[in-house]
């Protein structure tokens, strides 16, 4: 069995999920190789199927990886599935969980071309600790947090508006202590949880775990991910708990996440088995 592994021309950092996927690929009998989206000598009209891994430069061009999306998906099996990706590079899914019920970091879209009342964004969160972001974006890319409303801040917002939609949000004081936990979903159900260091534009990502997965966190993180559960092969489910210790969604993953299968035994081979039945 064939399948090529997706990744981009340059790494932001290094892929920690590179080695142990290779390996559970091998023994797995599966011949992968690993090719860059944006590398224009591959041939990706062949009928190979394709698992998205580490693609982490996308928001730098987002209409030529959708493309790229369109153009795999029509000859072979993509992973996850194309309508999934499309619709998660845009982080105003936040709002789209929370219309149900969903738990979610409170978060206002500013759309390209457009400024805001950052004073008054505040005021309405009771804080005036933001964080403000592309909605396209991988990693920390263009992510900046405010201790105060500041012409720094607004400056910061229409760099980003020029160029695509922005997210305002509260920061939430529990990633400083508590931290972020991300909740990994593989083949079916949650897997293991890890818990990442505050991180914004320009900082490397700290990791510790795996870590017990709290019963109100695991019940959020399936509510997040339940309707996508039966198109999806993994995803991750970034949250924190807010000034009341709820948990809340700060992102859900399920385009190009690190899984952390380093930090859980058996993971990588659970997600190859899982790709296995879903590609053969």
């Amino acid at each position: 069995m064939k399948l090529r592994v997706a990744t981009c021309m340059t790494l932001p950092e290094v892929d920690v999920d590179e080695a142990p996927l290779a390996e559970a690929l091998r023994r797995a009998g599966i011949d992968a190789e690993l090719l860059a989206w944006d590398d224009p000598k591959v041939d990706w009209s062949r009928p190979i199927p394709t698992v998205l891994r580490s693609t982490w430069n996308y928001a730098q061009d987002l209409p030529g990886f959708l493309a790229w999306i369109d153009r795999v998906s029509a000859v072979a099996p993509l992973v996850n599935p194309r309508e999934v990706v499309r619709a998660n590079v845009y982080k105003r899914y936040l709002l789209e969980l929370a219309a149900p019920g969903v738990g979610v970091v409170p978060t206002t879209i500013i759309e390209q071309g457009y400024t805001a009342d950052l004073a008054a964004i505040a005021a309405t969160y009771g804080t005036e600790h933001l964080v403000i972001k592309p909605e396209v974006g991988a990693g920390s890319l263009g992510t900046r947090v405010f201790t105060q409303v500041t012409d720094s801040a607004y400056d910061h917002l229409e760099i980003l508006t020029t160029r695509g939609a922005a997210l305002i949000q509260p920061y939430l004081a529990s990633v400083d202590d508590y931290g972020e936990r991300s909740l990994v979903w593989i083949d079916g159900q949650l897997s293991h949880a890890i818990r990442k260091a505050p991180r914004f534009s320009g900082d490397a990502e700290s990791v510790t775990g795996p870590h017990p997965i709290a019963d109100d966190e695991r019940a959020l993180a399936e509510a997040a991910l339940a309707p996508y559960a039966a198109h999806i092969l993994y995803g991750r489910v970034d949250m924190a708990r807010d000034a009341a210790n709820r948990p809340v969604v700060m992102e859900l993953e399920m385009t190009e996440p690190s899984l952390f299968f380093a930090k859980q035994p058996g993971s990588a081979d659970r997600f190859v088995a899982g790709l296995r039945a879903r590609i053969a």
